[in-house]
Parts: structure tokens; C-alpha cells; sequence
């Protein structure tokens, strides 16, 4: 069996392409992997994949070096760039947390000490990277505040996002709302709010949580309206996307904010804060409200009787990993 001049093996894996993936293995960082392993199942070249079962440890930073010895473009889909193997070094940065502004800062209270810990690696490491990799312009402007000599290494491109399929409306509609649970998101006073949003359209609403009962307090859990489904896969929550008459992601501090993608890409009303990052990536799917004001919350359900025209390839998965891996990807700038 004769070997493709583009591959260093017969089954296709790029030569010199090596890509960490270790880390977070729920919410946007499963979803990035779902739209990864689309990609490689009907790609003819591929890279060298590392790191599907690891956390994201200071041991795994070391070992990821020497399996990465000899390769020519490293990609760490972690937030932690490589610091010594590659000859070029990129990195896609997935946590806002790591680059907080001093007002937001509080956040990180509840927070356990090895997530504190990781971030001065993660800013240290940028000094590594020949290019820097954010899902929004926000999050790009939230590294540069930070590190500031990173500016000439940092570009913009969007998570992959497809659609699961043509829309399915349900018999009885619902709003999704596809948060997990965290200590730094303010979800339940969120859900008391909408809760009272749809008690004042009078609509006969469902309200789908991606969150367990007992993560829930018993007048929220046990509302009529609310369905409790706990943390399901992301093929589940696709077919969700299919049937939501809305969506509601009242999250703010977020690197990307997959739910506003996924609202785009199905044509899913989404109701979330107005601001940038928001705008940028629901697009016309947007149906936005000012946070903390109850009213401004219940005109906005209001707007939300009728889907938006999906778009599709708003954030094409082929184009993207393409760029990504591709190995002739020019890097901005150069490392210091």
C-alpha cells in the first residue's frame, strides 16, 4: 500500500500535525469535539490526536512535550500553549475565567485552587504560541488587556457550529435552556426570571433546563413548567435544538457561548443579555433583554413566537479545521 505524500502514515494522519485536546470533556468543550471527530471521520488527512482522555494537568503538560518531539505545527485546544516541541506553536483559547477583568473577579471565589492555579500557566504559556486562537472579538480583547504582547499573535475565528438537522417543532413548544450549572453563574435567580416571564405571556411554555433536580432549589425544580433533564450528551441536546421554540442563555462571562451559535445555525430565537459578544455571534437570532430587569425580560419572550431563518454555515466545522490544522497556515507575527 503506497503512502500519500502529504501523510507520514498509511492511515492518513498529517505529517508534522499533532493536536492536544485534553481538558474539559462537557459543555462547549465536548461540543468543539463533537464538530472535531465530524471532521476527521470524513477527512482524508489527518492529524496526530493526543490527550482524549487527560485532564489538563501540570503532569500532562510535560508529558504532551515528548509526544509531540518532531512534530512540525502543534495545536493545543486547551487554553495551555506548548511551550518547547513544535516548530509552530498554536493555541485556541476556550475559558473567559482565565482572563477576567478586576470587576469580575469575585467570580473566582467558589472556584476550586487548581483552577486558580492554572492561570498564570495559561497567560505565561501565550508567550510560546506563534498564534493565538479566540472564539469572539470580546475574548480576544479580554487576553490583549491582560497580555498585552500577544496583540500581533491573536486572531478571531468562531467555534465550529452545524446544525443537527431541519426543525422539528414539539406539539407543545419550549425554551431551552441548554447552561450547566456552575458556582460563577448566577443560573437560578436567571430561571426564577423566565419563569415569571412565561407566567406573564400567558403562553403555554415548557422551560427545558440541561440540569439535574436536585442541582436545582425544590420551587424551581418542582415548577409546572420546568423540566429538569440533568446533563445529557450533545447528540440529546442537538434534537433538542431542533424542537425549542427558544432559547434562553443568560451567561455573559463566556469565551464563545455555544447556545448562541446553535440558536443561529438552527434559527432558534435566543433570548440572552444585549452586548457585543452576543451580537456577534447570535446574529439576527438575537432576541436581547437588559440583565436584572424582569420587564425587559418578558417584552423579549413577547418576540419570540416566530423562528429566524437558520443559517446553516454561519460557522462552517471544514473551513475551520481546515485553517486550524491546515500545516501552510501562516501564524501573525512570531513569538518573543
Amino acid at each position: 500500500m503506497g503512502r500519500d505524500p502529504h501523510t507520514n502514515r498509511e492511515d492518513g494522519a498529517l505529517s508534522g500535525v499533532l493536536l492536544d485536546t485534553a481538558g474539559g470533556g462537557v459543555g462547549g468543550a465536548a461540543r468543539w469535539r463533537r464538530e472535531l471527530d465530524d471532521y476527521l471521520a470524513g477527512a482524508t488527512t489527518r492529524p496526530t490526536v493526543i490527550g482524549r482522555s487527560q485532564y489538563l494537568t501540570p503532569a500532562w503538560l510535560v508529558r504532551r512535550e515528548s509526544k509531540a518531539r518532531g512534530a512540525d505545527v502543534v495545536v493545543a485546544a486547551n487554553s495551555a500553549s506548548f511551550a518547547l516541541s513544535g516548530t509552530q506553536r498554536r493555541v485556541l483559547l476556550r475559558n473567559a475565567l482565565h482572563f477576567l477583568y478586576p470587576h469580575e473577579e469575585h467570580l473566582l471565589r467558589p472556584m476550586p485552587r487548581s483552577f486558580k492555579a492554572q492561570i498564570p500557566v495559561i497567560r505565561g504559556l501565550l508567550s510560546r504560541a506563534d498564534l493565538i486562537v479566540a472564539p469572539t472579538s470580546v475574548m480576544a480583547e479580554r487576553v490583549v488587556h491582560h497580555v498585552r504582547g500577544v496583540r500581533g499573535r491573536i486572531v478571531v475565528r468562531a467555534h465550529p457550529t452545524s446544525p443537527a438537522g431541519p426543525r422539528r417543532p414539539t406539539d407543545r413548544p419550549f425554551v431551552l435552556v441548554p447552561v450547566m450549572p456552575a458556582p460563577y453563574k448566577d443560573l437560578v435567580s436567571e430561571l426564577r426570571a423566565l419563569l415569571e416571564a412565561v407566567d406573564r405571556t400567558g403562553r403555554d411554555l415548557r422551560v427545558v433546563v440541561t440540569a439535574a433536580p436536585e442541582q436545582l432549589p425544590t420551587d424551581v425544580a418542582a415548577h409546572p413548567t420546568v423540566e429538569a433533564l440533568g446533563t445529557v450528551p450533545t447528540a440529546t441536546t442537538a434534537r433538542l435544538w431542533r424542537s425549542a421554540a427558544a432559547a434562553f442563555f443568560p451567561c455573559t462571562v463566556e469565551a464563545f457561548g455555544y447556545p448562541l451559535a446553535e440558536a443561529r445555525v438552527h434559527g432558534v430565537p435566543v433570548l440572552s443579555p444585549d452586548g457585543p459578544q452576543a451580537r456577534e455571534i447570535a446574529g439576527r437570532t438575537l432576541v436581547p433583554y437588559r440583565s436584572g430587569d424582569r420587564n425587559s425580560l418578558a417584552d423579549a419572550l413577547e418576540q419570540c413566537a416566530e423562528p429566524v431563518v437558520p443559517e446553516p454555515r454561519a460557522f462552517d466545522a471544514e473551513a475551520y479545521f481546515r485553517w486550524l490544522l491546515g500545516e501552510s497556515t501562516e501564524a501573525k507575527g512570531g513569538r518573543t
